[in-house]
């Protein structure tokens, strides 16, 4: 027979006290996502960036060049205007891919980096974009960014409450500062010579803006492979702590 008896008390309603609090209980991590990928992407994008300039600084003839900035000889600058067209373009859109490539391997390993550590990262994640166009504190934003996600992917992650105050690899500072001198100390250093040197303007500006300064090279092959170096060790950092 069902239902209760005349007399039996009937037991209360189970139920929760105090209320559950959500944030008490908060969401498990969302699983890292892997960054392979994108980062082979990038290493390839960067080897094409190299050898486009490196084309364009033969068909340009870099050393009589530079022997116009200390000589007084006139020195045809293009062998053959057509061709060094074609290289500048092709070099330009792989530039393009390889931007837009690194900028989503960076915001893709920034989320991973978000997963990894309970502490916030320095900078919000529009800054991943706009932070290398900004004046003046462009020059140090995308390199906080970067010490931030590889002070959370490294093994042990972030040690203590503030990630700024985490130990910097040395590998990202040789990296940045060779991406300083490559595309600003240099540049405009070379710029600054050849307008007192008395050089014409759209002469200079040809020189820096395709890429066939010659003193720029050493510095920008340099940053592309401490570049590479950076992105490959943070890649490795995150697939190892996803197993």
């Amino acid at each position: 027979m069902h239902g209760n008896t005349a007399g039996t008390p009937v037991p209360p309603r189970p139920h929760h006290w105090p209320p559950a609090d959500e944030t008490a209980f908060p969401p498990p991590p969302r699983p890292l996502r892997t960054v392979k990928g994108l980062a082979t992407a990038v290493l390839a994008l960067l080897g094409l960036d190299t050898l486009a300039g490196g084309a364009l600084a033969v068909v340009s003839d870099p050393l009589a060049t530079a022997a116009e900035i200390v000589g007084e000889s006139a020195v045809p600058l293009l062998s053959n205007s057509t061709l060094l067209f074609v290289l500048t373009l092709s070099r330009y859109l792989v530039r393009f891919c390889l931007i837009v490539v690194f900028l989503v391997w960076l915001v893709r390993a920034r989320l991973n980096a978000e997963t990894l550590t309970r502490v916030p990262h320095r900078w919000f994640k529009i800054f991943i974009v706009i932070g290398w166009v900004l004046p003046v504190v462009g020059w140090w934003i995308p390199k906080q960014i970067v010490d931030d996600i590889w002070a959370a992917s490294r093994p042990g992650g972030v040690r203590g409450e503030s990630i700024g105050r985490q130990r910097h690899s040395w590998l990202v500072w040789a990296w940045w500062i060779a991406w300083l001198l490559a595309f600003w100390v240099v540049p405009l250093s070379s710029v600054a010579l050849r307008s007192l040197a008395g050089r014409p303007p759209e002469e200079v500006g040809a020189l820096v803006g395709f890429g066939l300064d010659p003193f720029t090279w050493v510095p920008t092959l340099l940053a592309a492979a401490l570049l590479a170096l950076v992105v490959v060790r943070i890649t490795r950092f995150q697939e190892t702590r996803a197993r």
